[in-house]
């Protein structure tokens, strides 16, 4: 079977390209005795060009033994890496409990994907997934096979990885009793957001704004406690917005060839039709996602630098010929581990745009458009989303924000490049690839799966499992 991405509009890896691996074992013997590069694919949500398995390059698909199901002690759960989110968050509502983290729109990806990538949600506490992680087990391009935890010196390497520095095969998750929040939603002239945002998120659980950036306006989610008290005043009410989230429809079905309205693209704007308050957990309010096929790009930039970001956003889209489908969407999150988080140090806010594709594979809005927002939010400090497009040649190559750390990484657990990636690599500026020396084609390794590395605060040791 040939392996596309999500939408199946992309091939991934040729029906004779991938592997489907059933155990540990299996894949240390993959590692350890054979040569050439792999490629780990979870869900295959990620930009095409991320995944693509080139000749030579072999792609690894996770079904290990109890995915999906998860074992629970205390607050905390340990599932496979392959296991999805939606299934982690199920297995965490049936016991009354919720990740410790804000759930993102698309929960069909994979654990281990989420953090490979740096999968966010929004919220000033727990708006990145791997807020919520205790614990990463993960085989390296040696086939050892490692247990990292926040007070490691290797964590901040692994909790977002990129997939370069081997598979990561399981994870904790911290968990926390689920709650019923109120969920604000009210539409505002955009030029209350330089001024507005930030106490949006500072005052509140979580919030999410979308901004129409045709029609001036910005809609906002809030979601807090009985405590909260609104400082907004709405400009626009439900049906205002209901006649403009109209419009933008039928634009964007007469862009990608969509008489009926009945693609995804076209559906993911009925979210905003009827906008009305409403009571649920974060997972309830803030899971609506629907995947359609679309060039999709985040930079995340200073929260601080939002207003500064958002005067030149406005004035760079109103005078481009390209128009955007989607509004523009503004998460935020606290700082979050990482050597290569976008968020680190100080909050960060996410700017996320959308060019929806046609039925012919076709992306409306030119590329152009989005090598100049990367421009604009590059020079604000801002720094892309892993899994969504993006130019690497416009990111700047730096060696004082964790790039210089993470190469390092990559040497340790992956001397041999098994896990070699052009697109990363290019990016993060890492030499080619090193030649595999003193080492047997297959060499033997008494217990199974793999030599045994915990990381902790100290010192790693080495022990047979």
């Amino acid at each position: 079977m040939t392996l596309t991405n999500w939408g199946g509009n992309v091939t991934i890896a040729a029906h004779d390209g991938w592997t489907r691996i059933t155990s540990l074992e299996q894949l240390e013997s993959m590692l350890t005795c054979t040569e050439g590069t792999v490629r780990v694919l979870g869900s295959r949500f990620s930009y095409p060009a991320q995944l693509r398995c080139p000749v030579g390059t072999r792609g690894i698909v996770l079904d290990l033994p109890g995915r999906g199901v998860g074992e629970l002690r205390g607050e905390h759960l340990r599932v496979t890496g392959d296991t999805l989110l939606e299934d982690v968050w199920r297995a965490f509502r049936s016991h009354g409990l919720e990740p410790a983290a804000c759930p993102p729109v698309i929960t069909s990806q994979t654990v281990a994907g989420a953090l490979a990538t740096g999968t966010h949600a929004q919220g000033l506490i727990g708006g990145t997934f791997s807020d919520c992680v205790a614990a990463i087990d993960l085989m390296d391009g040696t086939g050892s096979l490692h247990r990292l935890t926040p007070g490691g010196t290797d964590f901040d390497a692994t909790i977002l990885s990129l997939g370069c520095l081997g598979v990561v095969v399981g994870v904790e998750l911290r968990g926390r009793p689920a709650r019923e929040l109120l969920c604000t939603r009210f539409t505002v002239a955009e030029d209350s957001l330089p001024e507005s945002y930030g106490a949006w998120n500072r005052k509140s659980v979580a919030a999410k704004s979308w901004w129409f950036t045709e029609h001036q306006l910005v809609h906002t989610w809030v979601t807090h406690d009985d405590s909260w008290m609104s400082t907004a005043s709405a400009a626009y009410g439900p049906a205002d917005l209901d006649r403009i989230v109209t419009r933008t429809r039928r634009r964007l079905m007469a862009d990608i060839g969509d008489g009926q309205g009945r693609t995804p693209a076209a559906r993911t704007l009925e979210k905003f039709l009827g906008a009305r308050d409403s009571k649920g957990t974060l997972h309830e309010i803030f899971r609506n996602g629907i995947p359609a096929p679309q060039l999709n790009m985040e930079i995340a930039v200073p929260l601080d630098a939002v207003p500064e970001a958002y005067a030149s956003l406005k004035e760079l889209l109103h005078a481009s010929p390209y128009k955007l489908h989607y509004p523009v969407v503004l998460r935020t999150t606290s700082p979050a581990r990482g050597h290569l988080s976008p968020a680190q140090a100080v909050p960060a806010t996410y700017f996320g745009f959308v060019s929806y594709m046609t039925a012919e594979g076709v992306i409306t809005a030119a590329r152009p458009l989005f090598d100049d927002i990367q421009r604009l939010l590059y020079s604000l400090g801002g720094r892309p989303h892993w899994g969504k497009y993006f130019t690497p040649e416009l990111l700047p190559i730096s060696n004082t924000d964790g790039f210089q750390q993470f190469r390092r990484a990559i040497s340790k657990f992956d001397p041999h490049r098994r896990f070699e990636n052009d697109t990363f690599y290019r990016t993060l500026g890492v030499p080619p690839t090193r030649p595999r020396i003193d080492e047997p084609a297959c060499p033997a390794r008494p217990g199974l799966p793999g030599r045994r590395v915990e990381s902790g605060p100290t010192a790693p040791t080495r022990h047979q499992r």
